[in-house]
């Protein structure tokens, strides 16, 4: 990657040095908001390995403001798998997790994770790809698998608990794989099943792990 030159934007830097200090951070935490909400849109198009120039030229700052805020590719694309993460949180929220019948427990996970996946599955496929070329993408991306399974192990805790230590183990996994959203961008992208369908493969394989 070549460092990044001189550009006549770049005298919004010496503006910016005039502000006050809280002005100073808030243009700095929208500027850095608007290039990570670029990336996420070229992840949605399919670009899965955004430069610091597509990035720079897309939201308008250029190169040099843009290399103040991230030191390499690695950091941007990081950080805008974060805000993606971020904004899942609340579609990834559980009402009552764990409690009531196995049957609407089921369908309430099958549906949130089939939303979230709506949802999140450019940045996922993203995660997935910048993954083995960036160690800190490969340690978001493993942080991200192990909150959906302990949530997975959270919602069935009563069935997986009165199982034996084997057969919990088998159920745990099993259930698991199924519900990442690595299973769910198969369904979705390899098999093209619709998102009702996807629902269906989902609830009939947890009841076939789970009762």
């Amino acid at each position: 990657m070549n460092s990044p030159g001189r550009s006549d934007r770049d005298e919004t830097a010496t503006s910016e040095a005039d502000e006050p200090a809280d002005g100073r951070v808030a243009r700095r935490r929208r500027n850095m908001n608007s290039v990570l909400d670029v990336v996420l849109e070229m992840f949605g198009e399919n670009a899965m390995f955004p430069t610091m120039e597509q990035a720079a030229t897309r939201s308008g700052l250029s190169l040099r403001s843009l290399y103040r805020y991230f030191a390499d590719p690695g950091e941007l694309l990081e950080a805008a798998i974060r805000r993606s993460r971020e904004r899942g949180l609340e579609l990834s929220r559980l009402h009552a997790i764990g409690q009531g019948p196995l049957g609407p427990r089921i369908d309430d996970f099958v549906t949130m994770r089939v939303e979230l996946y709506e949802a999140v599955g450019p940045v996922y496929r993203a995660t997935v790809a910048n993954a083995a070329r960036h160690p800190r993408i490969h340690e978001e991306q493993r942080k991200n698998r192990d909150t959906l399974s302990e949530q997975f192990e959270r919602q069935f805790g009563p069935e997986l608990s009165a199982k034996k230590q084997a057969e919990r183990k088998t159920a745990l996994s099993a259930g698991d794989l199924l519900t990442q959203l690595g299973a769910i961008d198969y369904l979705r992208q390899h098999r093209q099943l619709s998102t009702a369908e996807t629902r269906m493969v989902l609830s009939a394989a947890l009841r076939a792990i789970l009762e």
